[in-house]
Formats: C-alpha cells, structure tokens, sequence
C-alpha cells in the first residue's frame, strides 16, 4: 500500500462515517437545519407491527424539552370555594339540605331568549360552509415543532445507511429523545419524539406517514 493510500484511510475513519464516536470517544454531534445538535445512540431492525421490515434510528438531543412548546394544561373543573361559605350537612335519609345553603333562596332559572337570526350573519355563515373551511395542508397541524429536523435526518442521515443489498426496509422510524433512554422502556424524566416514514420499493425517500 503506498504511503498516499495509508494517509487517505487514516483520514476517513470508518467511526465518524457511521456517526459513530469522534476522536474524544463520545457520539459525534449532527448538526441539524434548525441549529440544534443531535447525537446517535443506536440502530435497530424489526418486523413488528405487521408492516414488514422497519430501521429504527434513535438520536438524543439534550435540549428537546426547551425546543418544545410550552403546555399550560387544561383549566380546572371547578369553580374555587366561596370565601365565607360554611359547611353543608346532608340529611342521607331525608335528603335534607342543612346549613347555610338550606337558608340561601333557591335561584331564579336562567331567562332564554332566542333570537331571530340577521340576515347578513346566516349569508356569512353559509358562506363558510360552502367554501373551504379547512386548511389546505391539515398535515401541518398535526406535525410536531421540529419535524424539519426528523425528515432531515431521515433523508440525509438514516438513507445513506440502509444496508445495500442487505433486505430493504419498508419503513424508517426516527426517535428523539432528551436522555438516552432503554428502548421500549418509559421514562417520566425523558422527552421522546417519534416520526414513521415509508421507504417506497423503488426509490430512496423518506415519505412521512402520520401517526
């Protein structure tokens, strides 16, 4: 082997071609389109689910939960307490309502009062209904905040590394996660995001399939 040759496989280290340790042992970063970095942590074949042979690629990407829109959750049930309300005694056999809410006068029912429908509101109202309603790409609604990340990792990161002419899979998973996480296994601390794409038979793309 001439000395070039040597030189050239010394540069091009199998590791890092894979996405594998860098020179300090730990993952090689990816940087994504979004700025975030993202780190393999391992590869996985399948066939469960009853859609054929998939690749699952999972990556960490410490900063998922910052990157994650801010859930406030649903509201309360209830009104809170009145200040000042005593308590109330119920009767079990009689049913009767002891306290100072057997002495509050029952309220009045609430007056309905049905109106008669402008003109100009029902036109606006059919209006919609004949038209689209609907946004013209529903999809987007349901995609999560960085999903441009995932197909970018689909398309540039786990393609290049399906196996040739090893039996091609029929569907691509890409997993992330906060932490490094056992698969299969919930983690409360650990943040996960998962997106399943279908590899078409004849070509190399990754065709996103909502969940």
């Amino acid at each position: 082997m001439s000395r070039l040759a040597a030189i050239g496989l010394a540069l091009f280290s199998p590791a890092l071609a894979a996405g594998g340790p860098a020179a300090d042992g730990k993952p090689a970063g990816i940087r994504l389109p979004s700025g975030a970095t993202a780190t393999w942590q391992e590869t996985r074949h399948d066939s469960s689910g009853g859609l054929g042979l998939t690749y699952r690629f999972r990556f960490v990407m410490p900063d998922l939960a910052a990157r994650m829109p801010a859930n406030d959750g649903p509201g309360p049930d209830f009104a809170p307490a009145e200040a000042g309300r005593g308590p109330i005694d119920i009767d079990t056999e009689t049913g009767e309502v002891l306290g100072a809410e057997a002495d509050a006068e029952p309220a009045p029912p609430p007056e309905t009062v049905e109106e008669m429908p402008d003109e100009a509101a029902e036109q606006e109202a059919d209006a919609l209904v004949e038209g689209a309603v609907a946004p013209p790409a529903p999809d987007e609604l349901t995609q999560d905040p960085i999903h441009a990340d995932i197909v970018w990792l689909c398309e540039n990161w786990a393609l290049p590394r399906i196996a040739s002419p090893a039996p091609r899979p029929s569907q691509i998973v890409i997993s992330l996660a906060s932490k490094e996480t056992a698969f299969g296994a919930y983690d409360p601390e650990a943040v996960q995001l998962f997106e399943a794409f279908r590899l078409p038979p004849d070509r190399d793309a990754c065709e996103w399939e909502p969940w």
